[in-house]
């Protein structure tokens, strides 16, 4: 076997491998005596048709094409390993191999990249872990107090803070529901106040999720990208992000193609009498109200309320802290990135926009697309999501060599707490869930947990918490936004 390399860049390569014509012959022969045991030909038992008559019932064609498979398989590695390349995806261009010729065919290949992670020791940590305010223990207290409220009917008009009960009218109607004006959006709540019990309104319900001129998010499709507040790991989510350190981007809300407001036509409007209007009467914090939540003494559950808040703060701190340390890790690495991993993201951003598509605004990728080439839009949709891509595929990079560096792994043990946390999401057992995903997902889980602990360790050490990093059943619910 000769190899050449034609041209090497820093993530891509071409190089051509060439066979000799022994090498060539021996692979027609290995191939034919396999077919020969395969394929069943009239007249001869198996294996005993002559070579003429086997190759005439196969095909020239279809025999030249499974020894280029056979000779390519064995050699395209040997030709990787003697000129010392990482490839992350190739093609493989040549004719078909002739039997006693040599046979040479050509590789254009993406390569790893080969780069420098920035100097740890001098990345810092400047995200603090807040104090908890006092303003936001009486806000959970109030929130509290709110939903165990009684419900009490109020013979005056509707008023902020009621809870209104309407019925619907026209077709498909008599169905009964609460409105509750503390927690409904302004423009009902607009709508509803000065009413009185059976009063009929028809209320504005805003545009029809349905009609893709309408109103949606108003964040762009480009922006459906690695959402970065996943830990250490990102993937693709729909709803603008990505999953354990392995920065998927993700496709998130999608916006209106033309981005105008909905039309007078795309508004949903909904008829309904309103049957009854009550007031909220809220407990007190006393030791009474302690006892509905389960505790035995007011102090008790204020303690509980401090504690959980406290805890809170630590946790969204902390996250924020793991996002600030792979934010500057990235940022300061330069590096090119292979285009197949980047058009491969891409891929996966636009698979996961139209299943947000679906889901949200009940329409399809294809007519969200046509709709911003209708409207002069899809070039910067593209271009946003060519910089999603990219940046998910760095921020992978980026975490697997920090992973290669500082190492990191995860037990046995805890990874079974992790599967487990997993499998009790989608309620269902260990065991049957371990199953269907398959050998080949849990691996990419485990790798993506070890990812996550190598940032998470690298953090508690620039912060004073230490280096053990969390437990797995802590980084799980972030690693599984790259897993799935």
């Amino acid at each position: 076997m000769h190899v050449q390399l034609v041209d090497k860049q820093a993530v891509a390569a071409t190089f051509t491998v060439t066979i000799p014509a022994a090498e060539v012959d021996a692979a027609f022969e290995q191939v034919l005596s396999q077919l020969a045991r395969q394929v069943k030909v009239p007249g001869f038992r198996p294996g005993k048709a002559p070579r003429g008559v086997l190759v005439q019932r196969v095909g020239a064609d279809v025999l030249a094409g499974e020894v280029r498979e056979v000779l390519v398989d064995d050699h395209y590695p040997k030709a990787v390993r003697e000129l010392e390349l990482l490839p992350v995806h190739a093609h493989f261009h040549g004719d078909d191999p002739v039997a006693g010729a040599d046979f040479t065919f050509e590789v254009r290949a993406d390569l790893y990249p080969q780069f420098d992670l920035p100097d740890l020791d001098a990345i810092t940590i400047d995200t603090p872990i807040p104090t908890l305010e006092e303003t936001q223990v009486e806000a959970t207290i109030a929130r509290l107090r709110d939903e165990h409220a009684t419900l009490v009917p109020a013979d005056r008009p509707v008023e902020a803070g009621d809870v209104v009960f309407v019925e619907t009218l026209g077709e498909g109607g008599g169905s009964s529901m609460p409105i509750d004006l503390s927690r409904t959006e302004a423009n009902l709540v607009e709508q509803l106040l000065g009413k009185r019990a059976g009063d009929e309104v028809t209320l504005e319900l805003g545009p029809d999720p349905t009609d893709r001129e309408g109103d949606a998010d108003d964040d762009s499709a480009g922006d459906d990208a690695p959402a970065d507040d996943a830990p250490a790991d990102e993937a693709p989510d729909a709803d603008a992000n990505g999953g354990a350190d392995a920065d998927g981007a993700s496709a998130g809300a999608a916006e209106s193609p033309d981005g105008g407001a909905p039309s007078d036509a795309a508004r949903r409007r909904l008829a309904v009498r309103i049957d009854d209007v009550k007031v909220k009467e809220l407990p007190e914090a006393d030791d009474a109200f302690a006892q509905t939540l389960g505790f035995e003494a007011w102090s008790d559950a204020l303690a509980e309320i401090r504690s959980g808040l406290t805890k809170q703060l630590e946790r969204e701190a902390e996250s924020a802290q793991r996002d600030e340390l792979v934010d500057k890790l990235v940022g300061a690495t330069e590096t090119e990135l292979p285009k197949f991993l980047v058009n491969r993201r891409k891929v996966g951003l636009l698979e996961e926009l139209g299943e947000d598509l679906r889901e949200r605004q009940h329409t399809t990728l294809e007519v969200y697309l046509a709709a911003l080439d209708e409207h002069g839009r899809r070039a910067k949709f593209d271009a946003e999501l060519q910089e999603a891509a990219e940046r998910a595929v760095k921020r992978d990079l980026v975490l697997e060599a920090l992973l290669e560096r500082r190492g990191a792994s995860i037990s046995d043990a805890e990874f079974d707490v992790a599967v487990r946390h997993m499998a009790q999401r989608d309620r269902k057992d260990p065991r049957r869930f371990r199953d269907e995903m398959g050998e080949e997902w849990l691996r990419n889980y485990r790798f993506l947990l070890e990812r996550d602990r190598a940032v998470r360790v690298l953090v508690a050490e620039k912060t004073g918490r230490g280096a053990s990093g969390a437990a797995p059943e802590d980084s799980a619910p972030d690693a599984e936004r790259a897993a799935d």
